[in-house]
């Protein structure tokens, strides 16, 4: 018996494309074993990809994905013939025997969409991702602003260069031994300008449409998805949360008066949340919420 999931997959089976649907498969526990592809016979055009799925747990856990495309759907290669005996014939042998090379050609098919999911048509794809990355130069600001916008795809991303004063470690000055000029310093660090990037990520709502605030929310896709990519690259980096909705949010001061300063009207002021601020590439870097 199909459970929630399954039963909503179905209700909405053609309005999915093939990747999307794979990877819903994918994490209910079907994989391409389980996975079987049938052209749609017919000879009329449909206005949909796929057209039906079927889950079928008995003798064993499988599932049956039925699109508009394939050697029996109307844009069928074969001779006109071949779908007419089929049609004149009492027992569908004929169409099981054809369906056994639509299901590799369907396979083929789809698995050619996005070749880099599959690592027989392009081996070593996922270890290269990395290079590819260095040959994009994630320091520059519009290699920055894509990888932010693939990540943060339901907000708005700004992305500049700034000068920041950064400490580095530096020898402490040693009279007598060493003579004091430009580049001395008293004690064990100096504050040097360096270049960097400051990303500013613009939200007009403080939850996100998975239901956590945006300030956990960005900071998860940050850490998870976004620091990975640039640990390996010396990238001095500033990421800001800017939160647009955030009419009369509580705040301790020395200017407010708790219990007497009313939060409804008050003005409208975006609130900043400081998630990043460092060096990409060193452990010791940063992270704040």
């Amino acid at each position: 018996m199909d459970g929630p999931l399954e039963r909503r997959i179905r209700e909405r089976i053609r309005s999915f494309d093939v990747p999307a649907l794979l990877d819903v498969l994918a994490a209910s526990g079907y994989g391409d074993a389980e996975i079987e592809y049938r052209g749609h016979r017919t000879t009329l055009h449909q206005s949909h990809l796929v057209h039906d799925i079927q889950f079928i747990h008995q003798p064993r856990k499988r599932v049956v994905i039925t699109v508009n495309v394939g050697l029996l759907s109307a844009q069928s290669p074969l001779p006109s013939f071949m779908m007419q005996t089929m049609d004149q014939l009492d027992h569908d042998r004929l169409e099981r025997f054809i369906g056994f090379f639509d299901h590799l050609l369907l396979w083929e098919c789809f698995a050619g969409l996005y070749p880099e999911r599959e690592g027989a048509l392009l081996p070593g794809w996922p270890e290269a991702a990395k290079d590819r990355l260095r040959l994009l130069r994630p320091t520059c600001q519009s290699t920055l602003h894509w990888l932010f916008g693939k990540v943060f795809p339901d907000a708005e991303i700004s992305v500049r260069r700034e000068v920041r004063h950064q400490r580095v470690p530096a020898s402490e000055v040693r009279l007598g031994a060493s003579a004091l000029g430009e580049g001395g310093s008293m004690g064990g660090f100096a504050s040097i300008p360096a270049g960097g990037m400051e990303v500013r990520i613009f939200c007009d709502e403080p939850i996100s449409s998975s239901g956590v605030p945006w300030a956990v929310e960005a900071l998860r896709r940050f850490e998870t998805d976004l620091l990975p990519l640039l640990s390996e690259t010396v990238l001095m980096l500033t990421v800001i949360l800017v939160l647009r909705d955030q009419e009369g949010f509580l705040r301790l001061e020395r200017q407010s008066h708790l219990g007497y300063d009313p939060l409804h009207g008050a003005p409208v002021e975006t609130r900043q949340v400081l998630l990043f601020s460092g060096d990409t590439s060193s452990s010791r870097a940063r992270a704040a919420s």
